[in-house]
């Protein structure tokens, strides 16, 4: 498109104008407008073909990664990059699955979030790292592996010299991170990443 702009979705005008301010700065010749995510975000995502989104999860009209996901059946081409307080290890995995180019958290300084948004501007995928690095410690990542592999709580536990209380602390913070519900999740999502094969 010739004229390149931004949306940024926020229910917080001050994080909207601080946010315009800093991307101003950054890419002088960007249009920028803000939404405050009402019941329209929606219809307002999908009515041009912006260069780029900024989303948050909480907002007036519900759940942002909804939202995300929505926008994937409408108009999958527009990049968003969710921008939220919540923990990255946390909400990651979950915004990249519903269709999210990225995800920040408002934790993170205004130059890491530029450099994102950059990084996503260029065509990287998500952070430019596999999601199992992005999201998971390697002792978790460890545990998913021996998971798959089809080892139990106690056969783990031995391997990795740890209590079995811990594999089960690993589990459940596995099924968190990659939003799953089950252990048959959990092995799914590993063979998907070829986590057997490394």
């Amino acid at each position: 498109m010739d004229e390149k702009q931004a949306l940024i979705v926020d229910d917080h005008p001050i994080i909207r104008g601080s946010l315009k301010q800093v991307l101003q700065q950054t890419f002088p010749s960007l249009f920028i407008r803000d939404s405050p995510g009402t019941e329209d975000v929606l219809e307002e995502i999908c009515s041009y073909p912006w260069t780029f989104v900024t989303l948050d999860i909480n907002l007036p009209s519900g759940n942002g990664l909804n939202i995300v996901r929505k926008v994937q059946g409408c108009c999958p081409q527009t990049p968003i990059v969710v921008f939220s307080l919540f923990p990255e290890d946390q909400y990651t995995f979950r915004a990249l699955r519903a269709g999210a180019a990225a995800y920040v958290s408002k934790a993170r300084s205004a130059s890491e979030l530029v450099e994102v948004i950059k990084s996503v501007l260029r065509g990287e995928k998500k952070s430019g790292e596999p999601i199992t690095q992005v999201v998971l410690s390697t002792r978790e990542i460890e545990v998913l592996r021996l998971l798959a592999k089809g080892l139990d709580r106690e056969e783990i536990a031995k391997v990795l010299g740890i209590s079995e209380k811990t594999v089960s602390t690993y589990r459940t913070r596995l099924l968190q991170k990659l939003d799953a519900r089950t252990t048959v999740d959990l092995v799914r999502y590993a063979l998907d990443e070829g986590l057997l094969e490394r």
